[in-house]
């Protein structure tokens, strides 16, 4: 394996790590400062950290180059997951389980994480720009909410 494999491995690592805890951290009702989100979400960007720069000396490479990455990764899977595992609760709150939402999101990063461990690891590459077009729509989307309430004077 070499740098480039080692490093899409710590991408997956790193985004899988921050989905599980964006998916548990959306089970936890509204963000409040220093509740169980904050902590998932710390939790989280350690062992994201801690996995890719693990990825990255597994092959003979400095590991400290994958730790603020590896946060950064997770940081961000971390609020898109945490994100639409919210919303998609809030909209089958009358017939859904947002525990079922939120461990579909779960097994997906579990698969993630599998994918990376094996030589098709740049398939964290495709899943990271698919989390960044999440990530766009859902803040664009964001502005166009509530355009038709606005009152023409």
């Amino acid at each position: 394996m070499d740098l480039f494999l080692a490093a899409c491995q710590g991408v997956g690592l790193s985004l899988a790590a921050g989905m599980l805890a964006g998916a548990a951290g959306a089970l936890g009702g509204p963000e409040r400062p220093g509740g169980p989100a904050l902590t998932l979400l710390v939790v989280g960007a350690v062992g994201a950290a801690y996995l890719f720069g693990a990825s990255l000396e597994a092959e003979d490479h400095p590991a400290w180059p994958g730790w603020p990455v590896g946060a950064a990764l997770a940081l961000f899977a971390f609020v898109v997951i945490r994100g639409v595992v919210a919303g998609a609760s809030a909209r089958a709150a009358d017939g859904g389980s947002p525990a079922l939402i939120a461990a579909l999101a779960a097994v997906a990063a579990l698969v993630l994480a599998a994918l990376s461990l094996t030589p098709a690891s740049p398939v964290s590459l495709a899943v990271a720009a698919a989390l960044a077009y999440i990530a766009i729509g859902r803040r664009r989307r964001a502005g166009e909410k509530y355009e038709g309430l606005r009152i023409l004077r």
